[in-house]
Parts: C-alpha cells; structure tokens; sequence
C-alpha cells in the first residue's frame, strides 16, 4: 500500500519480535513510521537483538500484566499514533486448570484493557487509532483451549464498547481475526488436533496463512483509508468461518 498517511506515524505493537506483530512493525517502518515492538522474556529480546536486522526497529521490554511494567514503557514514548494489540498467550489444553485459565485472561483480556487505558491520553492527542488482534476461534470451536477462545471472544466485545466510548475522542478502534497461520501459535494447535490435512480441509482456500496476509489487513485499518471504519472486525481466515 502506497500511502505517506504512515511517514513519522509513531506505532507501538505488543508482542511484535516475530510472526504478524513483526512483518507489521517491517511494513510500518518501510512506509516512514516510528515503530516500537515489544517482548516479555530477556530470551526473546536477546534474540531479536543478536539477529542485526531490522535496525530501524526499536525494542523494549513488557510485561502486559505489570501496571509498572506498561507506566515504564508508557514514559519511554512521548507520541502515538497507533497501537497494534498483537501480544498472545496460548496454553492449549492445560488452560483448565483455574491457575492457567488465569495466566491467558490476564494477557490476552486485562493485558490489552490495561494498554489501552493507559495509552488512550497519547491517542486522543493524535487522534490515532486501536487494532486488537482477535482469532479465528471467535466463532469456531476450540475445546482444548477454552481460555484462549473466550478470552478473544471478549476481544472482540472490547473492541466495540471501546470504539463506542472513544470515538469521542476521535479514535478509532477495531479488530483483525487471523484464521491458522503459519507461526508458533499454528504449531501449538497443530500438536493438540486433528492431522494438517484434516485442518486445512476445512479451510475453503486449501491452505493456511502467512503473517504477511494479516498485516496487510492491519495497516488498512490503521490508514487513512479505513477513516470511517470503527468497532469492526476482518477475518483473515481464508474463508474458514464462511464454511
């Protein structure tokens, strides 16, 4: 997408060293904008350092269930124009036991309120724009992960109470499900159901998809482009939930 909407835009995106979050922070940055990608662990930071590339992108530690945690990052960025809720936690089917039910609510549903609530001054300044990341599972079943599923099933209610309350302060929010894409999330799945082939019978477009197809997803909401679009949702699902 040829668009200068995105020159000096500064963006934050949780989660961002690999997979959808990373191939976003790589288009951002190639359209001129100020990206910041975050990770939990010094493992996954290390890593993205030690690799080299991506030198335009900048780093930072976050741990989404920390309020200090996010006031530290909070006070490291002066302006932002869009924020990309990509961070994810996956157990599968151990999340029935209460305390990794928990683990999953506390990312996936009271980590994403906690940054939005706290970012939502710097947004209402630049009238910038929310994309959470929902899933697939919003209206399919995923029985070995229960809290991964309801937790994006209350994304996608966030998503419209938020775009409802603050379009008063001229932001738009909305939300991109991803269908199974090529990634670990993808993986983990994969390990717990039925064969590939199974999987991808099911899917009208006979196959899964790459991150890249859900970034692009992403930055059309985020643009200009998408400036009467709020409170909605786009399945990138290769047709999954029409089946």
């Amino acid at each position: 997408m040829e668009n200068n909407f995105f020159k000096n835009k500064n963006i934050l995106i949780t989660g961002g060293v690999q997979g959808i979050g990373l191939k976003c922070a790589e288009i951002f940055s190639k359209h001129g904008s100020k990206v910041t990608i975050t990770c939990k662990t010094n493992a996954s930071y290390e890593k993205f350092k030690s690799s080299g590339t991506n030198k335009n992108i900048n780093l930072e530690k976050l741990d989404l269930t920390n309020d200090i945690s996010i006031d530290l990052l909070r006070k490291k960025i002066d302006k932002l124009d869009i924020l990309i809720n990509n961070a994810t936690l996956y157990k599968g089917g151990i999340e029935y036991r209460i305390e990794n039910f928990s683990d999953v609510v506390n990312v996936n549903l009271m980590g994403l309120m906690r940054i939005c609530h706290t970012f939502l001054p710097k947004l209402a300044l630049s009238q910038g724009n929310i994309v959470n990341i929902g899933s697939v599972n919003m209206k399919s079943l995923l029985k070995k992960a229960p809290s991964y599923a309801a937790t994006k099933n209350a994304v996608e209610s966030l998503t419209k109470s938020m775009a409802s309350c603050w379009a008063e302060h001229k932001v738009r929010v909305n939300c991109v499900a991803p269908g199974f894409i090529e990634g670990n999330t993808l993986n983990k799945i994969l390990e717990e159901y039925d064969q590939k082939e199974t999987l991808i019978d099911k899917i009208p477009l006979k196959r899964f998809g790459v991150p890249s197809e859900v970034a692009e997803a992403i930055i059309f909401l985020s643009s200009d482009k998408a400036s009467y679009i709020t409170g909605t949702t786009i399945f990138v699902d290769g047709g999954f939930t029409s089946s």
